[in-house]
């Protein structure tokens, strides 16, 4: 939208936009009316912004067939890191490498015969649960969640902001298996669940990889 936000001292330095009023308002009308309700006029003055991290950005390495260092384990899109985007995930080019590695591995699969046969373990036979939660430990745990990881595990990350988010995700994790232990299953509960658990696995890649590259940013311990 053309738009130029600087700052100066700490200040915000106002731009106006070089478009028309009239334009702006017929080619971002949800945009534009969606400001006003925050006090935000995008004719006269620019959209305040934070950083923000999107969607999967490729992490999932994987060979020039989409197959990843796990057996049967295959990874296309945005969520694989097969090198096309460089170090970041580049816009609308995930579309085009979905198409053309869902392609490739599709077609491995397939002249490979499919994937080996898989042996599940036994397991213990289902005992249902009755206890009703009630929905604000829930909300209040998935608030805990999405805060530490977005403040200690988010954009910047530093040793001492992943030691704090350690102890708070474990803390949580046991706190989330002990508390829901008799609760009947929930889609919020399952998802607060596996949510708990990928958090912990993030948390743990990030303590490993201690090499800044593209948008993942590690930075020295804070004193």
């Amino acid at each position: 939208m053309h738009r130029v936000v600087s700052f100066l001292r700490g200040r915000q330095t106002i731009r106006r936009s070089s478009k028309p009023s009239d334009w702006i308002k017929e080619r971002f009308p949800f945009v534009y009316r969606k400001c006003l309700e925050f006090r935000v006029d995008i004719t006269r003055q620019p959209i305040p912004v934070v950083p923000g991290a999107h969607y999967h950005c490729g992490g999932v390495w994987t060979d020039l067939e989409g197959r990843t260092s796990v057996s049967d384990l295959w990874a296309v899109g945005e969520v694989a890191c097969t090198g096309v985007h460089g170090a970041n995930r580049l816009a609308s080019t995930s579309l085009l490498e979905g198409l053309v590695w869902g392609t490739r591995a599709g077609e491995t699969i397939a002249k490979s015969g499919g994937v080996a046969d898989v042996v599940f373990p036994e397991m213990e036979p289902w005992r249902g649960e009755s206890t009703r939660v009630d929905p604000a430990f829930i909300l209040q745990d998935w608030l805990t969640l999405k805060h530490t990881m977005w403040n200690y595990v988010g954009l910047i990350k530093t040793d001492l902001r992943l030691q704090r988010a350690e102890g708070v995700l474990r803390e949580l994790t046991r706190g989330i298996e002990v508390f829901y232990r008799k609760a009947v299953l929930s889609d919020p509960l399952i998802g607060l669940r596996n949510a708990s658990l990928v958090s912990l696995l993030i948390l743990k890649a990030c303590k490993r990889n201690r090499h800044s590259l593209g948008c993942y940013l590690r930075e020295e311990a804070e004193i």
